[in-house]
């Protein structure tokens, strides 16, 4: 198998090499990661998308992806702190080439909210 990262390519490509299942359209790194907050109960953390990481855990998880292109987080028998997940979220959508919150996705974005 060939290298293909999924960390800085367009979204639609990175679905393409790391979808988790058929009609999921959504990247494994973007999954995993929700998968994993949503399970460690995240959102009960004090600042679970404004506190750091450990940058090094997050290179490690980066690492993963890209070389794997799809890395079970929750399956793991690591211990991986949910801001450092939370950080390899926020990094997989900083490094995005075209933002998800686009001018044109921007309606419906906000009929989810």
């Amino acid at each position: 198998p060939t290298y293909q990262p999924v960390f800085g390519v367009p979204l639609e490509r990175a679905i393409e090499i790391s979808r988790i299942k058929e009609g999921l359209e959504c990247p494994a790194v973007v999954y995993r990661s929700i998968e994993y907050l949503e399970a460690k109960k995240a959102e009960l953390e004090e600042g679970i998308y404004r506190l750091s990481g450990s940058s090094a855990v997050i290179r490690q998880l980066r690492d993963k992806f890209d070389m794997y292109n799809d890395y079970n987080i929750l399956g793991s028998t690591e211990y991986y702190d949910v801001h450092a997940v939370a950080g390899l979220l926020k990094l997989y959508l900083r490094e995005l080439p075209i933002s998800v919150l686009t001018r044109e996705y921007h309606p419906q974005f906000l009929k989810v909210l």
